[in-house]
């Protein structure tokens, strides 16, 4: 009799804390509003679904700011979009585009720093992983007069190889954009695209029951960081203890994801997801110079990945004499102070990393390479 009642009362107080922790800490409504550290806390186990259609409002100014990035939309990139320049500017030598995420954009921006005669074309997604950087640089091409083209990679995205949106690898605070998956049939690149390629056609979908079902069984079908618990919107939303239940369990799923796809000894070279990504980089270097434009690619080997991404790639990029630049060399990632809190590179290291690409450009182009702004 006692155990029963000292059960009750155990799952009275369950009951309490749940009303109470939704009471005390809830979620903005609004998509634009920053929430507290609790409210944040007590809300990363909701389903990504759950958080997906509380990101998307009926216009871009009522959806949250995430949800807007990183869309491959090349109608965003055009000449009358501001901030995305087709030419260089006036006064200007060259103009650089670069494909990646905010590690690439930093080391742009560092590299106009050094030499003010350049102009950027910058065009990112957050954490984006090889596949969503290297389509864009496809839609990209022939829409711009870029003489140069750097392709960023970053090693703690190649994970994201294997999926096709940034919902389902960012579950806790997931990005809506979309991206092909590749995969290779008889020695080619082979693109799934996703279902869903707009902001546009996701604010269709949230509110079409048959089209977003059919991007969910596309994950579902296709990305290997899909997860039914973890991605579908019910009624465990609305209960904190369960969210926190979901959130531990996604980050077991995270983790075991990604230790099968990179390990202390390097990157799983046996996936077919990550087979594709040698074959990307050379598809860039070859396309962009019969563009007549010089390809960079540019190897982020951030916190954790050691020189793992360079010693992947490392043949590929020898072979097939493809400039590059690794991080490895210049800011070790064994080497914390090489990074800032939020794991990005410091304004130093982006710097160094910046006049070494820089340098490449400057044996192409030695006009539009000089500066007198050197890092020391």
């Amino acid at each position: 009799m006692d155990s029963v009642k000292t059960g009750l009362w155990f799952i009275g107080f369950l009951v309490l804390f749940d009303i109470a922790v939704n009471l005390l800490f809830p979620y903005p409504a609004n998509p634009r509003a920053k929430p507290g550290k609790l409210n944040l806390y007590f809300d990363y186990g909701r389903s990504i679904e759950g958080k997906i259609r509380r990101q998307v409002g009926a216009t871009d100014e009522s959806t949250a700011l995430l949800a807007l990035a990183g869309w491959l939309d090349s109608e965003n990139w055009s000449e009358n979009h501001p901030g995305q320049p087709v030419r260089p500017d006036p006064g200007e030598e060259l103009l650089i585009a670069t494909y990646g995420m905010s590690f690439s954009n930093q080391v742009s921006r560092a590299m106009e720093t050094i030499n003010p005669n350049i102009t950027l074309r910058l065009i990112a997604g957050p954490a984006a992983p090889p596949n969503h950087s290297f389509a864009a640089y496809q839609l990209d091409r022939g829409h711009h007069e870029a003489d140069v083209v750097i392709l960023g990679v970053l090693a703690s995205s190649v994970k994201g190889l294997s999926a096709i949106s940034g919902m389902t690898w960012g579950a806790e605070v997931p990005a809506a954009f979309t991206f092909p998956k590749y995969g290779m049939e008889n020695g080619e690149l082979k693109a799934i695209e996703p279902k869903i390629q707009s902001i546009e056609q996701l604010r269709v979908a949230v509110k079409d029951e048959e089209k977003w079902q059919a991007f969910v069984d596309q994950m579902r079908n296709h990305d290997r960081f899909f997860n039914s618990f973890l991605f579908e919107e019910n009624w465990t939303d609305y209960s904190a203890i369960i969210r926190m239940i979901r959130r531990s369990w996604g980050q077991k799923h995270q983790v075991g994801l990604t230790n099968e796809i990179h390990t202390s000894a390097g990157f799983n070279q046996d996936l077919p997801d990550i087979q594709v990504l040698p074959v990307m980089v050379q598809e860039f270097a070859e396309t962009a110079q019969a563009d007549g434009k010089l390809p960079i690619v540019l190897l982020f080997n951030d916190r954790g990945y050691d020189d793992h991404l360079f010693e992947y790639l490392q043949p590929t990029l020898e072979a097939n004499s493809i400039p590059f630049v690794s991080t490895h060399r210049i800011a070790p990632a064994t080497d914390l102070k090489n990074f800032k809190g939020d794991g990005h590179f410091t304004k130093h290291a982006n710097q160094l990393i910046a006049q070494e690409v820089l340098e490449i450009i400057e044996q192409h182009f030695p006009s539009g390479g000089q500066s007198e702004n050197r890092v020391k």
